[in-house]
């Protein structure tokens, strides 16, 4: 499932692909992910990490869908309810063309000021996500350019499998892929 919307000061499309049509590893599995309904949420459920040690999220959308002649971008829409786990561990996040230019970096996930924990002095100049006017919290998982009507997938990812730090209480709504705006 999707949502699809025009962006209101230019008019190209934007997309939030919902948790449900992303690729959750151990996302059926009721031991570590629970599928929820959240009453602020765009969509009728999303994804609740009850826990786990490796976390990997794959998504994709093909760029004939976005507009052509346009700069993206995608963010990860998440909540963290305690969110045990993300506060010292360093996430990869990617994005690009299968086989191509890919876009990778690591963030914390952990927001800032939402909870009183100490964040490791190497992580605390890592990007952190923002409070979206939904109550969501973002990041930016990277950007391309969508130049001509190509019929590729763009690829995105959330991945943590190198620390064996066990995640938990995080709740996913999904990866929007908006036109970028410098701000």
């Amino acid at each position: 499932m999707q949502s699809f919307q025009l962006e209101r000061n230019s008019g190209k499309k934007c997309y939030m692909l919902s948790a449900r049509s992303l690729a959750i590893v151990w996302g059926d599995d009721t031991h570590y992910w629970n599928w929820i309904a959240m009453p602020d949420s765009r969509f009728p459920e999303v994804a609740f990490l009850r826990f786990v040690w490796w976390l990997e999220i794959r998504g994709m959308i093909n760029k004939l869908a976005l507009s052509k002649n346009t700069r993206y971008a995608a963010y990860l829409v998440f909540k963290m309810q305690c969110g045990l786990g993300f506060e010292n561990t360093p996430v990869e996040l990617s994005v690009g063309v299968e086989g191509g230019l890919q876009s990778t970096k690591n963030v914390c996930l952990y927001p800032n000021g939402e909870f009183k924990v100490y964040i490791r002095r190497s992580l605390r100049s890592l990007p952190r996500p923002s409070v979206r006017s939904d109550g969501w919290l973002e990041i930016e998982m990277g950007e391309f350019f969508n130049s001509e009507l190509e019929d590729e997938e763009i690829h995105m990812s959330v991945i943590e499998i190198k620390s064996g730090t066990m995640k938990e209480r995080f709740s996913l709504e999904g990866i929007e892929v908006r036109p970028k705006v410098d701000n």
